[in-house]
Order: structure tokens, then sequence, then C-alpha cells
């Protein structure tokens, strides 16, 4: 659903969380490849994206499956700001996000970082774009930074680095701090988004709809047919039928052909003839004659271009060097059946 919100975003121009809570993995990367992808392409007013735990989405290992998702937000990233768009990276540890695209952010917010490696990307970041300041005194608050104090350090976009203090937040949280007995929940005046909501379902439904083919439009009931017209229906499909038969027997018969042309060759000029069931004045002799004789001709007569020696033995089911097939051949040979020449053939 991603290219869907992605469209219901800018089309109604709404700010949205999109939560992936409990999704797999593979689900949450696709729907946010999707929904960045689309975003990127059909934005036209000034618009925020922040993604939460951005180590997910643009890793600093890329491998398999998650390249297309890395190169949808990093160009989100990169290239959002000729849309109008501006992103917000928000990660615990600046080590796991990708070196590539976090030297592509303007302003860095750097609250507590405990871990060395979080330490060093940090110190990349500051060396990449120059910034000017006292960098050992950012480097070395950064273990020891209370909850809620961090550093802000916007070289070129915002021209300010300083260490600054967040105020607490006015919306509810479940955090430590309120999850007592004495826990109320807050009047929150919220935007009734429940019209935009129906009208996204319904969208989205008849999406799904359409595209497992359950959404059919109903169709009028047309009056029974005149006999007259009937027959004509009836003789139409027939014919159609046959036109379709036709057609899958004239694939079959190619694959036939190249099979034959495999086997054995395909430098034979062939000849066509008209028959397409025994000729009866033989039929009594080809009973006398014995089986091999008569699937022989049969065999032939059912392929009147003509077969190979190696046709034949594969079409009949006689060895290719047997003595049936070759005592076969000469009898329908003597009785001016088959031709002498290869390929053999029946004569008219």
């Amino acid at each position: 659903m991603g290219k869907e919100i992605a469209q219901a975003v800018v089309k109604e121009n709404i700010s949205c969380v999109i939560s992936t809570f409990g999704m797999p993995k593979n689900q949450q990367r696709q729907l946010i490849t999707d929904f960045a992808e689309e975003l990127l392409n059909i934005n036209n007013t000034p618009r925020h994206i922040f993604i939460e735990e951005a180590h997910e989405f643009v890793p600093q290992r890329v491998f398999g499956a998650l390249g297309k998702c890395f190169n949808a937000v990093s160009n989100l990233v990169v290239m959002g700001r000729n849309r109008g768009i501006g992103v917000t990276l928000i990660n615990q540890r600046a080590a796991t996000i990708n070196k590539d695209v976090l030297t592509q952010i303007d302003t860095l917010l750097a609250f507590r970082n405990i871990a060395p490696q979080d330490r060093k990307a940090l110190k990349e970041w500051v060396e990449h774009h120059a910034a000017e300041g006292d960098f050992e005194k950012f480097m070395d608050s950064l273990p020891s930074l209370p909850t809620g104090e961090g550093w802000i350090w916007s070289p070129e976009f915002l021209e300010i680095f300083e260490r600054i203090k967040i105020r607490k937040r006015n919306t509810f949280h479940p955090d430590r701090e309120k999850l007592d007995t004495k826990f109320e929940m807050p009047t929150l005046t919220q935007v009734d988004v429940q019209a935009f909501i129906e009208k996204f379902q319904k969208t989205t439904i008849k999406k799904q709809l359409r595209e497992t083919s359950l959404l059919d439009e109903p169709k009028p009931q047309a009056a029974p047919p005149e006999p007259a017209i009937d027959l004509v229906r009836i003789r139409n499909e027939y014919e159609s039928q046959l036109i379709q038969k036709d057609t899958e027997i004239r694939k079959l018969n190619s694959v036939i052909n190249n099979i034959r042309n495999l086997v054995g060759g395909n430098n034979i000029v062939t000849e066509s003839i008209p028959q397409n069931h025994l000729r009866p004045e033989y039929t009594a002799t080809l009973e006398k004659l014995g089986e091999a004789p008569r699937k022989i001709y049969e065999t032939l007569l059912q392929h009147p271009e003509g077969l190979t020696r190696a046709q034949l033995s594969l079409m009949s089911g006689y060895s290719y060097k047997s003595g049936h097939l070759d005592r076969a051949l000469a009898k329908l040979r003597t009785m001016q059946l088959v031709s002498k020449n290869y390929p053999v053939r029946v004569i008219n």
C-alpha cells in the first residue's frame, strides 16, 4: 500500500503517521520503498518526512533485497529538496546509518552517545562538513549528556553550533514517569480524519477487489434469443472452436516438426499428400501383412509430408535399427504403398 498511501497524502495534503509496527522486516521495507519512490515523483507542496529507526532502511551494510529500499530512501534524502521534501533521520546509533547518507544531512542533533563507534561517526560528519566550533567540547560531552540535552550543529543551513535542552513534551507518551498509580490520560484536541479514512479505505478496497477479479459490474440479463439467431450463434461458436483447435494443432505440429528435424535432420525436401485415412483397397491386404506394416502405414498417413527413417522410428515405436522396421518398409515398397526415397511417404 506504500504507493497508494503516498498518493492519498499528497492528494488530501494531510499529516499522518505510517506505523509499521508488527510487520515483518521485508514487508516494512517494501512499504517504505514504494512510499518513498512515489512521494518523490508526485509531491508538489512543502513536506517533511521523519524516518524513525532509520538504520532499518539506510543501513551501513547494504546487501540483497535491501538495495531497493536503500536506493529509494537515500534518493528521498538527497533529491527530496527538488520536490519540496525535507527529511529527518532518527536513530539511536549514528554508526549504524549508512555513511553516504549521513554525510548528506545539513543539520545534526546529537544527544547522549556512549559507544565509541557512534562518536566516531559523528566525528566523520563534522570533518566532512568542515564545521567550525569547539569540537573537543562537543565530543567530550557526548557520553555524559543528561536526558533531554544535546547539541545542534548546522554549519550551513542554520549557521549555529550550541548545546540545547529539549522542553518536556505536552502530548501523551507512555513513559515510565507517567505510568504510575496517579496516571491520568490528558485531554487531546484531535482533528476529525474519519472522512479521509473512509475514503481511503473505499479506494484501496476497490483496487484490491479489481486486482483479484472480485469486482464485476452487474450485467443486464439478455432476452432469450430467437431460434434462428440461436442457431447462428451456435454455428459461430462451433466454427470459432474449430479455428482455435486448428491453431492449437498447428502449434503442436510445429513443435513436433522441430523435434523431427532434431532427430532426423532438417535438410529434406518433403511433399504433401491429401490422404488422412487408410486407402480402402489396401486395408484387407495390410491386415494380412501383420501389425508392423499396418502401423507404419497408418503413421505415414498421419504425416503426409513424409518422415525420415529416424522420425518414422520415433513415431511408430520401432527401433531405428530393428529388422521389424526394415521388413515392414520392404513389404510396403513392394506393394507400392510408400516411396523408396527418403523421407518415406505414402505414394499418391
